[in-house]
């Protein structure tokens, strides 16, 4: 996550990026080749995960969200692979709550305390992962509602 770069930061506490498209083995990137899409989503010394779920929305014909929750204490990552979703954020210290359009190839990074939940816009498919185990006592459920 990169508070630092005001201009991809949703709130102080939530980060959506592009991952740039080819460049060096090394980076974080998406390549397009003829065998197909391949996303490194994540190369780094500093950071693992020990938690990676894969999860699909088609809120059109299931008239369904995920999410509406917030978690105390873990910081969640999700990497959207394909279609597209909205997702309501609030944070619950200064109550600010936004919706943002977040479609595949997008990095997410949401911090303890903001309540979100994804609706998603046209058929979406989604990695989650954390650096820690899934702990369902650090999930606190939440309806998210963002007004106009």
């Amino acid at each position: 996550m990169n508070p630092n770069n005001p201009t991809n930061s949703i709130t102080t506490k939530v980060f959506i990026e592009d991952l740039p498209v080819g460049g060096d083995d090394r980076l974080e990137r998406r390549v397009f080749s003829v065998k197909g899409e391949m996303a490194q989503i994540l190369n780094r010394a500093d950071q693992a995960f020990k938690q990676l779920v894969y999860w699909e929305l088609d809120s059109a014909k299931s008239g369904q969200e995920r999410g509406h929750h917030y978690h105390e204490k873990k910081i969640e990552h999700f990497y959207v692979l394909t279609g597209e979703l909205e997702l309501s954020i609030k944070e619950l210290e200064s109550s600010v709550s936004k919706k943002i359009i977040v479609k595949a190839g997008n990095r997410l990074d949401i911090s303890p305390r903001v309540a979100h939940a994804f609706r998603s816009l046209t058929y979406a498919q989604v990695l989650e992962y954390s650096s820690e185990p899934y702990d369902p006592s650090d999930t606190h459920s939440y309806k998210v509602i963002v007004k106009p």
